[in-house]
């Protein structure tokens, strides 16, 4: 199992990490529910980091923890995500 640091930008996760945060994720992990995943963005060449809300037909719903829903651009924006775009897993 291969881990790698990770630095949290923005306050997509807010209250659980915060802008500036390093956390470290473990990378031949399996994602459930509830578990914070680093994936690769959809549209956007760059990572995010959310949270797994739920699982349906082997893709995955990701949603950032900050209340605010402007705080955040997830699965609401950009729908489900397939399992081959996740790269890690935090442990949190």
């Amino acid at each position: 199992m291969a881990r790698f640091d990770v630095r949290i930008h923005g306050d997509s996760m807010w209250p659980t990490f915060c802008d500036g945060d390093q956390v470290e994720a473990e990378s031949d992990s399996t994602a459930n529910v509830g578990d914070v995943v680093v994936a690769k963005h959809p549209w956007k060449n760059m990572h995010i980091v959310k949270r797994v809300k739920r699982i349906q037909n082997g893709e995955f719903f990701l949603e950032g923890d900050n209340p605010d829903p402007t705080g955040t651009e997830d699965s609401h924006n950009f729908g489900l995500i397939p399992a081959s775009s996740i790269i890690g897993t935090i442990r949190v």
